[in-house]
């Protein structure tokens, strides 16, 4: 069985008109006796033949383009959804299959990324170290960008964090904070609790480039109840 190729399809739309060429100076030759009269009227009906056998030929080919230029638009826009269809065995049929089986990759990295991304959130969210990360606005004011629920638990009577400026959030810390802040680096600062007792913490900071953006990520761990437990289970003398 012969396999249509994409230059054979095109072939057998130009054969009728390669047909006619050869005969269409003999049928004119009948009525007109002049040689350039009949050459020019030979090619100028040949031309347009030409071009209205190709452009019914490429008329599938072209919307097929369309079709593949929008499928990789709803690709950049995250959407794996659009499908794209050749009915033929030829090269734009093996395109089309190579196009959709690009798209069921790229879905299944993105279904397989949103679960990443699910899981590490659920444990960010649900770790007992408060995360603070903060970021450069285009107006100079920097900004929360994300909170987990110990920060927002610890920081702001657990209601949410993300957009407030930093300067105000600071401003309404416990004074120990702002000044384990204030100095830089990694430090341990105490807050008074009840009980004439204190609360320690340590706190973790850590500044990365994002995107052209400076980010500050803070991450406060309560110790007192590590401390205790090893005053416990240390034997005294």
């Amino acid at each position: 069985m012969i396999r249509r190729t994409l230059t054979l399809r095109l072939f057998v739309r130009l054969l009728p008109v390669l047909v006619l060429a050869a005969a269409l100076p003999w049928t004119f030759a009948y009525w007109i006796d002049r040689g350039w009269v009949l050459a020019v009227l030979s090619v100028l009906v040949l031309l347009g033949l030409m071009w209205w056998s190709l452009h019914r030929a490429l008329a599938p080919m072209r919307a097929l383009f369309r079709a593949l230029a929008g499928s990789v638009n709803t690709y950049r826009d995250g959407e794996f959804n659009f499908g794209v269809h050749w009915h033929g065995g030829d090269e734009l049929g093996e395109l089309v299959r190579a196009h959709g089986e690009l798209g069921d990759v790229l879905r299944d990295q993105r279904q397989e990324l949103v679960q990443r991304e699910l899981l590490l959130d659920t444990m960010v969210q649900n770790t007992p170290v408060a995360m603070l990360l903060s970021a450069d606005g285009g107006d100079g004011v920097r900004r929360v960008v994300y909170a987990n629920l110990a920060s927002r638990k610890l920081l702001n009577d657990g209601r949410k964090l993300e957009g407030q400026h930093m300067d105000g959030l600071l401003d309404a810390l416990p004074v120990e904070l702002r000044e384990a802040l204030a100095r830089g680096g990694d430090s341990l600062f105490a807050v008074p609790a009840e009980d004439d007792e204190e609360e320690v913490y340590h706190l973790s900071r850590r500044t990365f480039t994002l995107n052209g953006r400076r980010h500050e990520l803070l991450l406060i761990r309560l110790l007192t109840p590590e401390l205790r437990r090893q005053e416990v289970q240390t034997p005294r003398r």
